[in-house]
Formats: C-alpha cells, sequence, structure tokens
C-alpha cells in the first residue's frame, strides 16, 4: 500500500489539518460499575480550521452535539 495516494479527510469547512482533543464523560455513581462517580476521557479529532468534529466522524453520537460540525448537503 502506497499511502502518498491516499485522499486526505477533509472537514466540511474544507480544512484538511487535524487536531487531537480530549473531552470528558462524567459517569454517575448509579450507572459507574464501581459504584462510585468515575470520569472517562475521551480522545476526539477536531478540524484545526473551525475546531469542530465533523458529524461523518461521530457516528455513535459520543461527542456532543455543541462539538460536532453539521453535515451540509452537498
Amino acid at each position: 500500500m502506497d499511502i502518498k495516494n491516499a485522499k486526505l479527510l477533509e472537514c466540511d469547512c474544507g480544512g484538511k489539518m487535524w487536531e487531537n482533543r480530549m473531552i470528558i464523560k462524567k459517569i454517575s455513581p448509579i450507572l459507574s460499575p464501581t459504584g462510585k462517580e468515575e470520569f472517562f476521557p475521551m480522545n476526539i479529532l477536531v478540524c484545526a480550521d473551525c475546531g469542530l468534529v465533523p458529524a461523518s466522524l461521530n457516528p455513535d453520537g459520543m461527542v456532543p452535539e455543541e462539538f460536532v460540525r453539521k453535515e451540509i448537503d452537498k
């Protein structure tokens, strides 16, 4: 496989550079397997231009909507 011919992932805003960011989900003691409040860190990729996660990179809805760029009809 020759990676140099692979297509770059492009954000809906046109950006092609990405940054690693982290969000932390707080899990209630009621839902936690330990019975104590837990914190779950999640690494996400955000567009370096618009600062949002494209909807295509959030298929399971784990990233809160406030951080997700809405899909644009093409």
